[in-house]
């Protein structure tokens, strides 16, 4: 995997006076940590989706891959993730489909993520500058382990 282990910041909203919107996200976890993505809502005319990844692998629904993009079904929908890692590192950010294509990382996508009872929160982009942040909300949180009902 050949990205770091840090929060990088969008520096195309940086540059617009938002230096608080997210490209990619990084959650502390431990290796066989047990996470859970939750889709709250879609604003967009494009299918949703997140991207996740970790050093090792990640386990969802008994498939095994580094790196996996996870669509949006409906609203509210959950799926647990287990984490291997090495680092102790779980990338995140937000995708979407266009035209058949999987799109991410453009220069106007990002997230805003704010901590709630627990979990991350995000409230997503995918482009254009002039946004709400709502193409796509999801939250993640810790699964069933006392260490981690805190975000850090």
């Amino acid at each position: 995997m050949l990205l770091k282990p840090i929060r990088v910041m969008s520096k195309a909203f940086t540059e617009r006076g938002r230096p608080e919107v997210v490209k990619i996200d990084v959650i502390p976890i431990t290796d066989g940590q047990s996470v859970r993505l939750t889709f709250h809502a879609a604003g967009s005319q494009w299918r949703q989706g997140v991207w996740l990844a970790t050093d090792t692998c990640i386990v969802l629904d008994g498939q095994k891959a580094q790196s996996m993009d996870v669509w949006k079904g409906a609203d509210g929908e959950s799926v647990d993730i287990v984490c291997h890692t090495s680092n102790g590192v779980l990338w995140v950010y937000n995708i979407w489909e266009r035209n058949g294509r999987r799109e991410s990382q453009l220069l106007s996508s990002g997230m805003l993520v704010d901590e709630q009872d627990g979990r991350r929160r995000y409230r997503c982009n995918d482009s254009g500058f002039e946004t709400a942040f709502d193409k796509v909300v999801f939250s993640i949180s810790y699964k069933d382990d006392a260490e981690h009902t805190r975000t850090t």
